[in-house]
């Protein structure tokens, strides 16, 4: 029995011999594969060839007869070129890294010979400044725009989450990252869309709204702009993990998580909130007046909740947008993520309301709730001239029940195939394909072992 075990161990290791080298050019095939398949998973700024200098563009929005936004006597097209000359000054004291403008003076310049500038002096990234308005001066908060495509998304991301995590730092509203198509389904901004084509990534930031009070206080001074170039340049200095003795600063320790390079489209949401409810309680009084307590819970399956705002008339008039936040909730940059928060909605004393709530998501799709009937207060100080034990009502068909908030604790432990979810396709793809040519290997050395092993029985015999 040991000499036949003896005998079949040597043939197994002479048919692995055999195809030592059909083995080794396997291994070698599936690891370029891989390699070539995962490397767009991997890429990020710390990816980049620190030989050679890292070379940004800056790009001051507007110029010439393109005034930008124009609001209370502040013109963004100035306002731009004051950051990004206070952004370029601040870069240009850290190491390995040139600094670039598109433009210098008060000047027209296409999106085309924008991007034609950047990709001559050969950019890395492309950082295009501007500032904010709203066609109904209701929207306030910072934002960046990234591409919908490939690598420039997942470069974008990673840069415009440190950039609005400095600026939501500031007070300002985290008005969110976002991507934006065209009819034609590509990137609707130029600068994004060129820079696709030319391979350099961008990032269009929005530094806030010049025509809504609740930003006013982020701009309405000289060192206002001055200080977000400064912070434009520290976002810049921390996403590439640059260091400077000038300022005393180095950022080589800054961590991460890199983005994964989507396989498809990162398409916008193109959807108002669902699930919306509104649940009143009971009318109080307080020496600021009379108030009744709103739950308001809704949500989007493709991106957070923003705002919200009630009309007390119907829906003829409508209060100013508040931020979707509560004290409850994960926090990411100023914004709370969470379903459900609570308001108050102060009861008139003049004439009936007939309330509605309009729930806005990120990207500025709303719903509104069904009408509300809500009597006015009566002069003998009892709220209701009618019974008040039926007063308390949902909106909406039938009851609803308030809803629990979810703080994400069932969630606490990562997801035991989390990994294979994070894998891109062509990476995954590569991965099965390395794992299949390995158990052809091994079925063939045993299929060879086999036939080896009746030839020389029935040569034997």
């Amino acid at each position: 029995m040991t000499k036949i075990f003896s005998s079949g161990i040597d043939r197994l290791l002479k048919g692995a011999g055999f195809f030592y080298t059909w083995i080794r050019a396997g291994i070698i095939i599936g690891i370029i594969m891989l390699s070539v398949l995962c490397k767009p998973v991997m890429l990020s700024a710390a990816s980049i060839d620190s030989s050679e200098p890292i070379k940004v563009v800056i790009d001051p929005g507007h110029g010439g007869e393109n005034l930008g936004a124009d609001h209370n006597g502040y013109l963004e097209k100035e306002m731009t070129m004051i950051v990004a000359e206070s952004m370029r000054d601040e870069l240009e004291k850290y190491e390995g890294i040139e600094v670039y403008m598109t433009r210098t003076s008060d000047v027209d310049m296409s999106l085309e010979e924008r991007i034609d500038y950047a990709e001559e002096i050969g950019a890395d990234f492309f950082f295009c400044l501007h500032f904010n308005m709203s066609a109904d001066h209701d929207m306030y908060g910072a934002e960046c725009w990234v591409s919908a495509f490939g690598e420039c998304y997942a470069r974008g991301m990673d840069f415009a989450k440190i950039e609005m995590r400095q600026l939501t730092d500031l007070g300002l509203y985290d008005r969110g990252i976002k991507t934006r198509l065209g009819s034609k389904g590509k990137n609707y901004y130029g600068v994004l869309r060129m820079g696709d084509l030319a391979g350099i990534p961008a990032v269009i930031i929005e530094h806030c709204h010049l025509d809504n009070y609740n930003d006013e206080p982020f701009y309405d001074a000289y060192d206002w702009p001055v200080r977000y170039g400064k912070l434009d340049a520290t976002a810049v200095a921390m996403y590439y993990r640059l260091k400077s003795d000038e300022l005393g600063v180095d950022y080589s320790d800054v961590e991460y998580d890199p983005t994964p390079v989507p396989v498809h489209v990162v398409r916008p949401d193109d959807s108002p909130p669902d699930n919306m409810s509104v649940v009143y309680g009971e009318p109080y009084q307080t020496e600021g007046g009379n108030w009744v307590d709103v739950e308001l819970t809704a949500s989007d399956p493709d991106s957070r909740m923003l705002y919200y705002s009630y009309s007390i008339d119907g829906g003829a008039t409508w209060s100013e947008r508040y931020r979707w936040q509560d004290d409850q909730g994960q926090l990411i940059g100023d914004s709370i993520l969470t379903d459900t928060i609570h308001t108050a909605v102060p009861v008139s004393t003049d004439r009936d309301m007939y309330i509605i709530f309009k729930v806005y998501n990120l990207y500025n799709l709303d719903t509104v709730s069904d009408v509300y009937y809500l009597p006015k207060v009566v002069p003998d100080g009892d709220i209701y001239s009618e019974g008040s034990s039926d007063t308390q009502m949902s909106v909406g068909a039938g009851d609803v029940e308030y809803a629990e908030i979810d703080r994400g604790e069932a969630d606490s432990e990562p997801a035991a195939d989390a990994p294979l979810k994070n894998m891109s396709g062509p990476m995954l793809f590569g991965l099965i394909a390395i794992l299949s040519l390995a158990i052809l290997l091994v079925l063939v050395i045993l299929i060879y072992v086999i036939v080896d092993n009746r030839h020389r029985d029935n040569r034997r015999s």
